[in-house]
């Protein structure tokens, strides 16, 4: 608008200097010495120049200097007039008077003939600061107009991005906070149902997001409570959730780090392995491993879900499974042996005597007795397998008695092999102490702890058998005998296991007698520990409490 303005100006300005030209032309009758006599005797206004050219650009007179002589045909406005124009204009600083001019050249003619140019010339500074004071206040004017149109068109978009405005807020903490419902109060009709819709939408979001938070920690709950170990990892291989299952069967016993790589928790290789062999072309891995740390046999299942690039982990820990498999089999084994073994001599010995050994009562004898220990034997067998089988499902009397005098009719029964291997049998506790018990169960754990005390004893050893009242029995039964290796601890609770197979073969027994004991003192409510050292000697110790 200014620069317009500007050439509006240089326009008008132009056509009043021209317009004043003509009027001197015609007052001088178009002749150039009339013009030049015209012009000293009247002069002209302050600032205003003029000069006369001859008809090749010839200074014959100048306004400013008289004695200004010289060509001037290469000004842009003489070379306009010298062209034939009507009109020459220039603005141009002016080399004379070192400021600006507006320069305006008119031909004078006699009829068509060219005699003559007069060149009017005013400064700029004459009419300039006019023209910007104006300029001034059309652009303050122009201004405040824009404002007003701006403010106008401020409210109208305001008006019409009110309900984007007033949503996107909701909108952006229904996205930050989905539990939180968020709620628009409007007294705007125009958009009120827009408003009561975005509500509608806020509530159900936090609805089905509470629900979902619901069912998650449900689902989380479960998954902590299962005994199968279950692990997730997300796409960079960060443990997102472990249950506790899982954390035992790694032997990790500590607080789960936000977002910690699976490598730092899990330390078994082969499971490392597994994870990395995971990819969309191999989404699924099941195989068993052993770890290093527990020496625990597990079942692990990896799957990859391409969506998410997770990975779901399933670990089934069988340890105990294999250990009862072979635990059946010894079992299996370990019966039908010794079965087998008194069956085979009433067979081998009957087909003996049927043969002809009858006729020898010497040996007819011999063999009795020797088919009559192993009838024994297999009654007593057959006895301890009945006594396991019966468990809880029988109601046991109680009877109280003395334990010291218990003990020493206990131990008369053994006074042949005490005797044979020359044994120091002591039996220290008080002399008044009265138990009351279930004797059906007491009797067989103090039996086959002497029992094997006896057996496993060497010749000339001692066997130390304690007693006290510790709010109930306390008792220990110790021996010096062969000991027990830390291998065979382990299992030494187990059905038909026996440490030294061969010597408890000799000496009658059956590999269950601790399985007995072991069975009674957890139904009379105790509890039983071992302490033994191969080449040292073994103790026995049993808590048993007080029946209410």
């Amino acid at each position: 608008m200014g620069k317009f303005y500007d050439q509006q100006v240089l326009s008008q300005q132009s056509r009043y200097l021209e317009e004043k030209g003509e009027l001197f032309l015609q007052l001088s009758n178009h002749k150039m010495d009339e013009l030049e006599t015209m012009i000293h005797e009247h002069p002209v206004d302050p600032g205003e120049r003029l000069t006369g050219l001859d008809a090749t650009g010839n200074i014959l007179f100048d306004t400013y200097d008289s004695s200004l002589h010289g060509q001037r045909s290469d000004r842009p406005e003489i070379k306009a007039v010298l062209k034939n124009q009507t009109l020459g204009r220039s603005l141009r600083p002016s080399d004379t008077l070192k400021k600006e001019l507006l320069y305006i050249a008119i031909p004078v003619k006699q009829g068509k003939e060219l005699i003559g140019i007069l060149r009017i010339a005013e400064a700029t500074d004459s009419f300039w600061p006019e023209s910007a004071q104006m300029k001034q206040a059309i652009f303050l004017v122009y201004f405040i107009l824009c404002c007003l149109f701006t403010f106008a068109l401020f409210k109208i978009i305001r008006q019409r991005n009110h309900p984007i405005e007033t949503i996107l807020p909701v909108l952006k903490r229904m996205i930050k906070e989905p539990a939180h419902a968020e709620t628009i109060i409007s007294n705007s009709s125009q958009w009120n149902e827009l408003y009561q819709s975005v509500n509608q939408l806020s509530e159900g979001v936090s609805q089905r997001y509470q629900t979902y938070q619901a069912t998650e920690k449900q689902f989380y709950f479960l998954l902590e409570e299962l005994t199968i170990g279950v692990f997730l990892l997300d796409e960079n291989h960060r443990i997102r959730f472990m249950n506790q299952a899982m954390k035992e069967q790694l032997a990790y016993f500590y607080e789960l780090p936000e977002k910690a790589a699976f490598e730092s928790i899990i330390s078994e290789s082969e499971l490392i392995q597994m994870v990395y062999r995971l990819s969309e072309s191999v989404p699924f891995i099941h195989q068993e491993i052993i770890t290093h740390q527990q020496n625990k046999r597990l079942d692990i299942s990896l799957s990859y879900f391409n969506e998410t690039q997770q990975i779901l982990g399933v670990s089934y820990d069988f340890t105990r499974i294999h250990q009862l498999e072979k635990m059946q089999k010894d079992f299996v084994g370990n019966v039908s042996h010794e079965l087998k073994t008194p069956i085979t001599s009433f067979i081998g010995f009957t087909e003996t005597l049927l043969d002809g050994a009858k006729d020898d009562p010497e040996t007819l004898t011999t063999f009795l007795e020797i088919m009559q220990k192993e009838a024994y034997r297999l009654e007593k067998l057959t006895q301890e397998i009945i006594q396991l089988s019966k468990g809880d499902e029988i109601t046991y009397a109680t009877e109280t008695i003395n334990v010291h005098q218990f003990f020493l009719q206990l131990s008369n029964g053994y006074q042949t092999i005490i005797n044979e291997k020359q044994i120091s049998l002591e039996i220290n506790g008080p002399d008044d102490f009265d138990f009351t018990t279930k004797m059906a169960l007491f009797y067989p754990i103090c039996k086959n702890l002497l029992e094997n005390a006896l057996y496993y004893s060497l010749t000339g050893g001692k066997i130390f058998i304690d007693f006290s009242a510790n709010q109930g029995l306390h008792l220990t039964i110790q021996d010096f005998g062969i000991g027990i290796s830390p291998e065979d601890i382990e299992r030494i609770y187990e059905r038909f296991y026996r440490v030294d197979k061969a010597r408890t073969r000799n000496t009658g027994g059956s590999g269950i007698g601790l399985a007995i004991v072991k069975d009674s003192v957890e139904t009379l409510g105790g509890t039983i520990t071992l302490d033994s050292h191969l080449g040292v000697g073994t103790t026995f110790t049993v808590e048993l409490p007080l029946l209410s």
